[in-house]
């Protein structure tokens, strides 16, 4: 394309059908009941009213972020939506369904979403947008008292009320996203999760009362930039949106292979895979449903792990220490912080503490990736 971009080379419909045509060979089900290739074209790309081939367009962030419209002689985008243009909602709810509708909480209509996917499509055709009317509102999601660890944190809560008027198991709550750098002073980020009884009405969501799901403390929030140093800021919508919008997609390269950033575009490349280490891990999940709620924020906590202590030497001797050796020590030093004693006991053949280990492999890969 003009300014040496990558393009996609697309084929034409005449072409489409002809692929799909030679699929019809191998259809595996009886062909009274189920005829036609096994390659099917999509109703989306057919008008339903008409039956007629139409023109779709696609705004994709990454994988399971995308949206589908269509455009009318003006160039102004039209999301495809059931019953009014197409037979099924296509927009992607990923990354935003576990948000709570910002203008009817109780309901499970997902309009608010197809009102961010329009605006980020008009941001990106350069057409005018309006800021939505939600953005301002703290992003919160529903949860439930779901194990006895919550219920405890809420016993300063239920204190001197009757069993009708308490939070009983079971019931639901609001869940609150803090922003980077935005807990109290003293509050351990990975151990930190403000909870408030449910509420309905949004513009009294700020109100609370807020409880730290962890210790039970009432903590004061706002979503301004100023505040306290004991007062928690909350993201608003406008703020996942905007991280929503310019999500990078990690297993996709971009131009001369460098990883995807949060700025790439254009045609995406996947990415190169070696193993470097074997982690044994259990099928299962702890805590699976607090973790896609965000209320799990260390992902170690969520995965059972099984280490093997002759594995993860071999690797570490065969992947890492040869690195390490190669790079000069104070090098080594300035990357991690770890003192001059440590990093000989490692270069004499020591088998470092997990945390130490994590940050000599950071260092090891920055110093290759800068080669």
């Amino acid at each position: 394309m003009k300014g040496g971009r990558e393009a996609i080379r697309a084929l034409s419909w005449d072409q489409v059908r002809e692929i799909a045509d030679l699929f019809a060979r191998l259809n595996p089900y009886d062909s009274e009941a189920v005829r036609g290739s096994i390659l099917k074209i999509e109703d989306d790309n057919f008008d339903p009213r008409t039956g007629k081939q139409r023109q779709l367009w696609c705004y994709a962030i990454s994988a399971k972020r995308y949206a589908l419209f269509v455009r009318d002689r003006n160039g102004e985008p039209t999301l495809l939506r059931k019953g009014v243009n197409n037979g099924e909602d296509r927009w992607s709810e990923h990354g935003l369904g576990h948000l709570l509708n910002p203008t009817d909480p109780k309901s499970d209509d997902r309009e608010w979403i197809a009102q961010a996917w329009l605006r980020i499509i008009r941001k990106a055709l350069g057409l005018r947008t309006r800021p939505l009317p939600f953005e301002n509102l703290p992003a919160v999601g529903r949860t439930s008292v779901s194990s006895p660890w919550i219920m405890r944190s809420l016993q300063g809560l239920n204190r001197d009320k009757g069993y009708p008027e308490s939070i009983k198991p079971f019931n639901f709550l609001l869940s609150a996203h803090v922003r980077p750098f935005g807990h109290p002073i003293g509050a351990d980020p990975q151990r930190f999760h403000l909870i408030a009884p449910f509420e309905s009405n949004s513009s009294k969501w700020l109100r609370g009362p807020w409880i730290d799901a962890y210790t039970g403390k009432r903590h004061r929030v706002t979503t301004s930039q100023l505040r306290g140093p004991n007062i928690a800021a909350l993201m608003i919508y406008g703020d996942v949106l905007r991280e929503y919008e310019h999500h990078e997609e990690f297993k996709c390269a971009g131009l001369n292979s460098e990883p995807c950033a949060r700025q790439t575009q254009g045609l995406l490349a996947r990415r190169h895979v070696r193993i470097s280490t074997v982690h044994l891990i259990g099928k299962e999940s702890n805590l699976l449903e607090e973790a896609e709620e965000g209320r799990v924020h260390d992902p170690r906590s969520a995965y059972t792990e099984y280490p093997d202590a002759r594995r993860e030497r071999e690797a570490w001797l065969r992947d890492i220490a040869p690195k390490l050796k190669a790079m000069p020590l104070k090098e080594v030093q300035n990357r991690t912080g770890l003192s001059l004693a440590a990093l000989k006991a490692v270069r004499a053949g020591r088998m470092p503490h997990p945390r130490n280990r994590e940050l000599l492999i950071r260092a090891a890969s920055e110093s290759c990736r800068n080669i």
